[in-house]
């Protein structure tokens, strides 16, 4: 079959997805994060240490494989290493946590507000965003990712610790979300005004690990307030939350997202749920069938994922289920971009 060429720009597409307005296809974003340090020829480590090497690694994949949003991001645990968690960095994986800041409760103590353009490695996204803007920005949206409070905070305390605070010690949790969620939205002031658009992403609030009570004692309110921070500079609102979110699917609606971005669920069953109400986005599964699989095996996962949500109400954006990993085929992510051209020619039948 021959690949249908594009028609719109990838800003274009993705716009007047939002809008509700017509488009030439499904948009199509495999979620490369640190491997995108390959296209420009720098480690992992490189690439996390320096922004502008940062920023040009991303333009430098975006240009080699077309797809339609750029996606910074390299470690969730950045905004809590620039408090003072300490993280560890492979030279050829993603950076992480060597020891969290909060041991004891009087650690707490130690936070204090960040400046985003001095503080650790926040200025790095900063630079990279710019970058790319620069370079780019006319024609694709750039994603500045970030972690979600919950994220932060158990990168400050230790994931198995905190999630035993949230039983035995709920002050803690919400003194460390509090921060988290304060601290972020300084932080995300500075993404756009270097016209980045801001991705949420919220690994540990996943229905994987919370229940649906702990998810709206600790990760709702702080959700509604950095959304209405986003929305009130005029922006979508992209979430992703990694692992099984059906169990708190209800609770991450009503922090009123524009977009979900979903990891290992039946999208369709997403879509048949809550796509009357917002975007979907998802879920090609980066390991088994980016990384491990052929061109052959993308191409049926994608009609597939199409089959389940492409026609969702609200919207539908083609994407990994998470991280492309580092090291994936290059011809699985351009079968991942043909195969969307192929079955998310619109409008869709």
């Amino acid at each position: 079959m021959k690949i249908p060429e594009d028609r719109m720009t990838p800003k274009e597409r993705i716009g007047s997805l939002l809008q509700g307005k017509p488009i030439d296809r499904v948009p199509c974003v495999p979620v490369i994060l640190n491997g995108c340090c390959t296209a420009a020829g720098y480690t992992v480590k490189e690439m996390t240490l320096d922004g502008e090497k940062f920023g040009k690694a991303n333009v430098a994949t975006y240009r080699k494989y077309g797809y339609d949003m750029i996606c910074l991001l390299d470690a969730t645990a950045t905004t809590a290493e620039a408090a003072g968690t300490k993280l560890c960095y492979p030279d050829n994986a993603p950076a992480y946590v060597e020891d969290p800041l909060i041991k004891s409760v009087d650690d707490v103590k130690k936070l204090r507000p960040l400046d985003p353009t001095k503080d650790g490695r926040l200025n790095n996204y900063l630079v990279a965003t710019e970058y790319c803007v620069s370079e780019v920005g006319s024609e694709v949206f750039v994603g500045t990712l970030f972690a979600g409070p919950f994220t932060t905070a158990a990168c400050l305390r230790g994931t198995e610790t905190l999630v035993r605070d949230c039983y035995k010690n709920k002050d803690l949790v919400h003194q460390l979300v509090r921060w988290s969620t304060d601290v972020t939205i300084v932080f995300l002031e500075e993404v756009i005004k270097r016209g980045g658009v801001p991705v949420l992403c919220e690994p540990v609030g996943t229905g994987s690990i919370l229940s649906l009570k702990m998810f709206t004692e600790y990760i709702e309110p702080y959700f509604k307030e950095i959304h209405e921070f986003i929305k009130s500079k005029g922006l979508p609102v992209l979430d992703h939350i990694c692992g099984d979110c059906m169990p708190i699917l209800e609770s991450w609606m009503r922090t009123e997202p524009t977009v979900l971005s979903v990891d290992r669920v039946d999208i369709g069953e997403v879509s048949q749920r809550v796509g009357d109400r917002v975007g979907v986005m998802g879920n090609v599964t980066p390991g088994k069938t980016l990384f491990m699989g052929t061109p052959e095996s993308v191409d049926a996962e994608v009609k597939e994922v199409m089959d389940k949500a492409g026609k969702n109400p609200c919207g539908f954006v083609l994407a990994s289920g998470c991280e492309v990993p580092v090291g994936t085929p290059p011809e699985n992510i351009t079968a991942m971009m043909n195969a969307a051209r192929k079955y998310g020619q619109h409008p869709l039948t």
